[in-house]
């Protein structure tokens, strides 16, 4: 469950008054996700979702959200289709509900994938390659909570947790965190990437092709390959997908081989990052609190298949 604040029928008839969308239609509640309250919220002018901030998105509000709000903006504007922020009456885009701060963004149409094949991958390299083209310029930036250097302190928060949990798992991990410390290279092409780039964060029309990218509020800037390896163990899980998604990704823009050296490191990099917020989720998490806590075993195999080809 992923709507931690209600809104009343009456709140949103207000709330709509600051906009020049219409008025409240319907609001039905999204129970996908983790962080954020999600409406569909439909007015007589069109369908939209708001999103009310919460937990991590709310602690960090006046710093990270600007850049979100704004990055989404400069990608619509550069032909990346992805929910295009609504600016309320007096131009702003993040608007006080309840207590904190909102956004309304275009309604995207399409669904993810029902089933990952070679050619989805492949149209998922081109979107993030044009993704990436299009971030190039854009001229805000923001430190990636989940880089390198923050997941040795990520870890340490649920270390002592671990050997309760599964035997010898902790000196793995510490072991393959000295390894990404003393391999990781920062000189490599950068920009505002997604880093999230998740099945259900890409939709595809019927036939097939992209239609939309969402949730843009892991986005950092960061190395792109680094952006294309957590693409990667999202998606692929043979050679042939790999194969696709690289083509697609290179129709569009050309990996250095300074890049594509480093892409089996970053994948090792991408693998442990899901692995730890997955093993922090599992400890944190509150109990019977409707949230679908994810495997970490599965970043931890793949964390050890890349380990062993790096």
């Amino acid at each position: 469950m992923a709507v931690y604040t209600k809104v009343t029928k009456e709140e949103i008839t207000s709330h709509l008054r600051k906009y020049s969308i219409g008025a409240s239609i319907d609001l039905k509640e999204i129970l996908e996700g983790i962080d954020n309250s999600n409406f569909i919220l439909e007015t007589d002018q069109g369908k939209f979702i708001l999103t009310i901030f919460e937990s991590r998105l709310a602690e960090n509000a006046e710093k990270d959200l600007p850049f979100f709000i704004n990055l989404k903006l400069h990608l619509a504007r550069n032909g990346i289709s992805c929910p295009r922020p609504i600016l309320d009456n007096k131009g702003s885009a993040l608007v006080d509900l309840e207590g904190k701060k909102s956004v309304i963004v275009t309604f995207l149409t399409g669904k993810a994938v029902a089933k990952i094949t070679p050619n989805s991958c492949f149209e998922v390299g081109k979107i993030l390659a044009k993704l990436h083209l299009a971030a190039a310029d854009f001229s805000m930036s923001r430190k990636n909570d989940y880089g390198i250097s923050n997941l040795r302190p990520l870890f340490s928060k649920f270390e002592r947790l671990l050997d309760d949990y599964q035997k010898d798992l902790r000196e793995e991990i510490l072991e393959n965190l000295d390894f990404l410390e003393r391999s990781w290279n920062l000189d490599l092409p950068s920009a505002a990437v997604h880093l999230d780039f998740f099945p259900d964060n890409v939709f595809f029309d019927e036939d097939e092709k992209v239609s939309g990218v969402i949730d843009f509020y892991f986005a950092a800037n960061d190395a792109l390959i680094y952006d294309f390896a957590v693409t990667t163990t999202a998606w692929v899980d043979d050679e042939k997908k790999f194969a696709a998604l690289l083509q697609g990704y290179e129709e569009v823009r050309k990996f250095s081989e300074e890049e594509k050296d480093f892409l089996k490191i970053a994948l090792v990099g991408a693998s442990m990052r899901f692995l730890l917020t997955r093993l922090h989720d599992m400890f944190f998490t509150v109990k019977n609190s409707f949230v679908t806590i994810k495997d970490p075993q599965e970043y931890l195999e793949k964390l050890r298949f890349f380990r062993a080809h790096a």
